[in-house]
């Protein structure tokens, strides 16, 4: 969606209706478009994931030691 949303095409909508009902897949999008626009501006704000690749819960300071200090967001990748 957010790399190429041209690929989001009448298929790619009917393929998801062989599992989702129509509400569900406005949920779906709702929720991806939000995640996608949340992160990035998460990124803005030197703000790094809440959690390990294990899932536990981290502080800031620890995540930086697993994530690095470089941020990455769609935006960083040219995507936005």
């Amino acid at each position: 969606m957010a790399t190429d949303p041209d690929a989001v095409d009448k298929i790619f909508y009917q393929e998801l209706k062989a599992f989702y009902t129509d509400e569900e897949i406005i949920e779906l999008g709702a929720f991806i478009g939000m995640n996608l626009g949340y992160h990035t501006f998460f990124g803005t704000l030197d703000f790094y994931p809440m959690f390990s690749p294990d899932g536990r819960l981290i502080d800031q300071e620890e995540s930086r030691r697993i994530y690095g200090t470089q941020v990455s967001s769609l935006q960083d990748r040219g995507a936005i």
